[in-house]
Formats: structure tokens, sequence, C-alpha cells
């Protein structure tokens, strides 16, 4: 098993649960990190558990005992192994009614789930294609499951079916069909396409075709999810992807919450965002880079925003606390900063003067300008201005005076004045005086 670092696995929760806008340039997907993924999550459920309210913990329980199973399930290599599988198929019960295989090479997952008279198969892709997750403008719409099969009780407990099914799913999670790989025309030939995912048909198609030989296909209950997804190649033979075992934790946790709250998510939501404060909680403390802990900090705020009817419960108080914690850290962070990027000023030199001797000051000429205001007199000298009209207005009732202006640039003004009065009040004039003998010898 390779070993990691709580730093290393602390930026793989990060990286895989909080998709951050920078990603790693190649893949970084082992059985230790599958393993590690699997241990934290259940390990934040059990405490998810202590902190919900008891009306819920139902669904709850189901699921701790879904990840148990598949924990016992999974080798060191990552694989499915076989005692654990045949023992987790001898053990599905009421109170352990769900079971989830992730069946690595094949791309897939299972769930099987215990009704009261027969156990249903659902089987889903786990990772797109490259060219679904590069072509999607935003989300990834999916739908969960892919298919759904239902065999009798009776069936599913025969100890001989149960052999085969577990010798198949322990062959399945580690051994690749070549059909199912995709290929790359290169050189002239077929190679198998590493960077591209493996096609899911062996479980989505081929294991249902074989179970509804003892059964037959069942409608169930889906869920759809607007899944985000990144492709990051970098100088890195492998692309990093999202990781598949936490879509595959994700899709059976809402699914088996789901159905056993009566259709509603809230459990579910609540859980994700509780998960994601005791990432934020454990980076705190390992004194990740500022910058993942704001991002931490934004996506939860993001979550907690979305959620409806929100009571003061335990749990809630726990991730406000998480919260809390990094805002701190970051708030003395800054301040650090701050303070070792001030330019320090030396001010020794200052300690032996007298600031009483530097307190007053002798300015004769400021002296002698403020006394003198007080000895002025005041100034009762006028002069006005009386301009010369070069131009006059014309009384309407009088006849114009033609004088010779003083400035010869004003001739045409006074004469336009002249035509002007002649257009418009001669005739009226004219009228008016008509009577007199002086206007009536001018007739």
């Amino acid at each position: 098993m390779d070993s990691i670092s709580s730093n290393d696995q602390i930026e793989y929760l990060f990286h895989h649960l909080f998709l951050p806008p920078k990603l790693p340039g190649g893949d970084n997907m082992s059985a230790a990190n599958t393993i590690f993924l699997t241990d934290f999550v259940l390990q934040t459920l059990r405490r998810f558990t202590i902190e919900l309210g008891e009306k819920d913990t139902t669904a709850v329980q189901s699921v701790i005992s879904m990840l148990q199973t598949m924990r016992v399930m999974t080798n060191p290599e990552g694989f499915l192994d076989h005692v654990g599988v045949q023992n987790v198929l001898q053990c599905l019960s009421f109170d352990s009614p769900v079971a989830l295989f992730h069946i690595a090479a094949q791309n897939a997952g299972l769930l099987i789930r215990k009704s009261s008279n027969s156990f249903c198969f659902e089987t889903f892709e786990l990772s797109p294609t490259n060219v679904a997750v590069m072509a999607t403008k935003g989300r990834l719409i999916r739908q969960f499951p892919d298919t759904a099969t239902e065999i009798s009780s009776e069936d599913f407990e025969n100890q001989a079916f149960q052999e085969v099914l577990a010798n198949t799913l322990v062959k399945m999670s580690h051994q690749r069909v070549s059909e199912a790989q995709p290929k790359a025309r290169k050189a002239g030939k077929d190679h198998h396409e590493d960077r591209e995912t493996t096609d899911p048909r062996i479980v989505t198609e081929l294991l249902p075709s074989i179970l509804r030989s003892f059964g037959k296909l069942a409608k169930v209950k889906g869920i759809c999810k607007n899944t985000r997804e990144e492709i990051s190649y970098s100088s890195s033979r492998l692309p990093w992807r999202r990781s598949p075992v936490w879509l595959l934790i994700r899709v059976g946790l809402q699914l088996t919450m789901n159905r056993l709250s009566d259709g509603s998510d809230d459990i579910y939501k609540r859980f994700m965002v509780y998960l994601m404060a005791q990432v934020l909680l454990r980076a705190n403390q390992a004194l990740v880079p500022s910058e993942l802990l704001h991002i931490m900090m934004t996506k939860i705020s993001c979550r907690l925003c979305k959620l409806e009817g929100l009571r003061d419960d335990k749990w809630l108080s726990t991730v406000g606390d998480a919260v809390s914690a990094a805002s701190k850290t970051l708030k003395e962070r800054w301040e650090r900063i701050c303070n070792y990027s001030e330019k320090q000023l030396d001010i020794t030199s200052l300690s032996s003067t007298k600031m009483k001797d530097h307190l007053s000051f002798s300015i004769p000429k400021i002296d002698n300008f403020l006394a003198s205001i007080s000895h002025r007199g005041r100034n009762n000298d006028t002069s006005t201005f009386s301009p010369i009209a070069h131009v006059s207005l014309l009384n309407a009732d009088n006849l114009p005076v033609v004088r010779t202006p003083s400035d010869d640039s004003y001739v045409q003004f006074n004469l336009v004045m002249i035509e002007s009065w002649v257009q418009y009040n001669l005739n009226q004039w004219i009228e008016k005086h008509l009577h007199e003998e002086s206007v009536q010898c001018v007739q």
C-alpha cells in the first residue's frame, strides 16, 4: 500500500471533493487514496449520526453499514476480495439492506438492495468519457442507475448462485476486457487508449442480461445528478480525473438516503456540507495554504445557502465552528503579512530631542504683518465709469437725428438703425403728426 502524508491526504480530498479551479496535471489515483477516502467518509458518517436528530438516524445507519461492507470487500490493491464479497452477499438483511460494489476494471458501480421478497441489482457508469466531459458546457447531467434487475429472495439466497456471483464480480473488478477498452490508431495499428475511460457495458449490459434469466427488469426511482467533471492533462502519462470511487460513494449515499427518507434529499445534502466541513477542519489543523482554506470556506457557504428548513442542530454548529476557525486563521495570517510588509522607521535619533525646545518659534515678519492689520485705514475713493454709446436707440415717436459719429467704425451701425426706423416706424409717425403744418408741407 502506498503511504501518503497528512498533507497529501488533505490535498487529495480537496481536489476530488471540492474540485477547485486549479487541478493537478496528472493522475493521482491509487489504492491507498481510495481506501483513505472511503475510511474518511465512513468516520464522518459516524460523527454525523451522533450530531443528527433521532428521526433521521435510520437512513444514516443504513449507509454506514453500506460503506462498512464496501470497505470489507476491498483488498489492499483496491479490487474486490472474494471472501469479503461472499460474506457481504450472505449478510444482506433488513438491518443491512444495501451493498455497494466498485467494479474498478470495468469503470462501473453495482448496488444490491434487499426489499421485502426480492433483491434489486442496480448498475451504473462511474467516470464519463472524455468527450462527454469536454464537450459539455457547465455541469454534466447524469441519471443513476443505468439499469435495474430484480430477482427473488429464494434465487439470491441460493449458495451456488452467491458463489458464482461473487466469482464473477471479483473477476470483473480486476480483469479488463479488450472489447470494452477504448482504442486509438497509431502508426497504422490499433492500441489501447489508457487516457480514455473504459466502456462499462460488461457490468451495465452483460451482467443484467445474465441476471434476467433468474429475474426480470425492474422499474426503480433513480436520481438525476448535475455532476461537475474535469480532465486535466499536463506533462504526464495519464490525465487527472475526478475519483470514480467518490462518485460511487455519492450515488450510493444519495440513492439510499433518498429511498429511506420518503424521497427527500435533505439528509444527503446536510451530510455533504458536514463532510466538507470536516475536510476544512483537518486542513486548518494541518496549516495548508490560505487559498485552499478560502476555496473550501466559499464552497461550504454556497452549499449552506442552498439548504432550506435548517434547524439549530449540533451538526450545523460543528460546521459553523469549522468555518469560523478557518476564517480566524486567515485573518491572523493576513495580519502577520501586513505587519511583516510594513516599513520599519528608525526613530532612535528622536529619543534625544527635547520637544519643549521646539514648540516656540520666532517669525518677526509674520508678527509685524499681523500687527499691521488692526492699523489699516479705509479707502473711500471711488471711481465712476461712464461709457459713450456710439450707436443710440431711436425713439419710434421722434424723427431720428443723424449725428456724425466720433468713431468712423460705427457709421454702418447707425445707418442700419435709421433704415430700420424708417421701415417700421415712419408710416406710424406720419399718421400721428399729419395735422401738423410742417408735416403737411413735407408731404
